[in-house]
């Protein structure tokens, strides 16, 4: 499990190299738990750390990691240091993890154990051995035909053809690749067969992942967070996911957990001046076009919000308030996403990966503008609902103030006559008790005396 809360305080750590306070974190906290928070690092990150500890925590921090996320982390490591990093590792969480490596990379491990002395690299030659004589059934690796064939239910191919973004079936350089929603045993194929790092594909799949870019060898990894609208969902309809834009091999692989309408409407041509699909132009019209609907459904957002307003005006329900909250919900998942995105755009400026020049300088300042009319109307409407929302509440409290007096003073009322009623109640003499209109006298007193306060009440303007 990658638990993304805190994030951004390891890179702040490790940016202002707080290699100490991140020990005291590791040594302090359980290594299952230190894994969770660690698993939605990057691999390079999460290398830096795991370095900068003893290696008998880094073995078993690294034991409590996602398959993922210790695959992509082995291909990081020194010969020696990755030794030492498995040789070290719980034994039973070590022999699992053996077992989901291909049979070539097991033989690996054994030869590169035995060039290591000491009894725990004695100990993982041994299970590598083990594992290989066994006779459980070890997958051979597999040839890039036969990952392809594998692969080929996961991944729709395109080009230009005639000026549009059309089907083909097979992969090519200058193509681009979609793969919607892999599943997590597909990914090391995905990896193998494009030869890109197995977190750039996890990355882009993290709902919770923030816009970015990284750079690891001659792959680019782009992350945009990208806005959806999800019709099954009443509660909150309204949120953001990533795109993962990766350039590696000559071609253009965008990933993502769910189908997008945004790379829909490329497929189906409702994006004019489409003419390449792997190029920097057709990667800024995705962020452009990303951008564009966000404020459409900033919009309708608003129009929601206009609607409920509306309908609390007439009666207040809790229904209308919890719609209202949920819609705050959507603003808050827009504005951070699309900040995020602005930052994200001012590294892209900063490293220069595109090389804009002309037109394509013009989009991406037409991007940065949009980008910040969304998020300032994002805020705007925030700011409006919030208001709107205390302004509701502090509504409903006032009238539930009004119904309290004015129960009260009915109460009040109607305690003059059980009063009167009570006296005349008693086994003892009282005046009148002999008079024959005494029951008229004692109701006509207490009617008398509830008048006189109703009265008052009017003239204290609390009835």
């Amino acid at each position: 499990m990658k638990n993304p809360l805190l994030v951004p305080e390891f890179r702040e750590m490790l940016a202002s190299n707080n290699i100490e306070e991140i020990k005291d974190f590791c040594d302090t906290t359980p290594p299952a738990i230190v894994a969770d928070f660690l698993g939605a690092l990057s691999a390079k990150e999460n290398k830096n750390i795991l370095l900068s500890l003893p290696p008998d925590t880094r073995s078993n921090i690294f034991s409590y990691f996602d398959d993922d996320v210790k695959l992509s982390l082995m291909s990081l490591f020194e010969n020696g240091d990755l030794v030492e990093l498995l040789s070290k590792m719980l034994d039973e969480e070590r022999l699992n993890f053996l077992k989901i490596l291909p049979i070539g990379k097991q033989r690996e491990i054994r030869d590169l154990s035995r060039r290591y002395p000491g009894k725990e690299a004695r100990e993982l030659t041994e299970v590598a051995e083990q594992l290989l004589k066994s006779e459980l059934p070890v997958e051979e690796e597999m040839t890039a035909e036969e990952i392809a064939v594998e692969i080929q239910p996961l991944i729709q191919v395109y080009k230009i053809a005639d000026n549009k973004v059309t089907l083909i079936d097979r992969i090519e350089k200058n193509s681009w690749v979609n793969i919607v929603n892999p599943s997590k045993d597909d990914l090391p194929l995905l990896t193998q067969y494009f030869n890109i790092p197995i977190d750039f594909l996890t990355a882009s799949l993290d709902i919770d992942e923030t816009a970015r870019i990284e750079i690891e060898d001659n792959t680019t990894l782009i992350i945009i967070k990208t806005p959806y609208f999800d019709e099954h969902n009443p509660d909150v309809p309204y949120f953001t996911l990533p795109i993962g834009v990766i350039l590696a091999n000559g071609m253009l692989i965008t990933v993502c957990s769910r189908e997008l309408g945004i790379l829909r409407d490329f497929i189906e041509g409702r994006v004019k001046n489409t003419t390449s699909v792997t190029g920097a132009k057709f990667i800024l019209q995705i962020i452009f076009r990303s951008t564009m609907i966000y404020l459409q459904y900033l919009k309708q957002i608003n129009n929601a919000a206009t609607m409920i307003q509306k309908k609390l005006e007439q009666e207040s329900k809790n229904k209308q308030l919890i719609k209202l909250l949920n819609i705050e919900k959507s603003l808050v998942y827009f504005t951070t996403s699309l900040k995020t995105n602005a930052l994200m755009l001012e590294r892209l400026q900063r490293i220069n990966l595109f090389h804009l020049d002309g037109d394509l300088e013009d989009l991406f300042e037409d991007i940065v503008i949009e980008n910040r009319q969304a998020l300032e109307m994002s805020n705007i409407y925030s700011d409006i609902l919030s208001g709107m929302m205390d302004a509701f509440a502090s509504v409903i409290s006032n009238n539930l103030n009004i119904v309290m007096k004015l129960l009260t003073a009915i109460t009040i009322i109607l305690m003059i006559p059980n009063i009167v009623t009570g006296f005349y109640g008693m086994n003892v003499k009282l005046p009148f008790q002999g008079h024959p209109l005494a029951y008229i006298m004692v109701v006509t007193s207490s009617l008398l005396l509830a008048t006189v306060l109703v009265l008052f009440f009017m003239k204290k303007k609390w009835l």
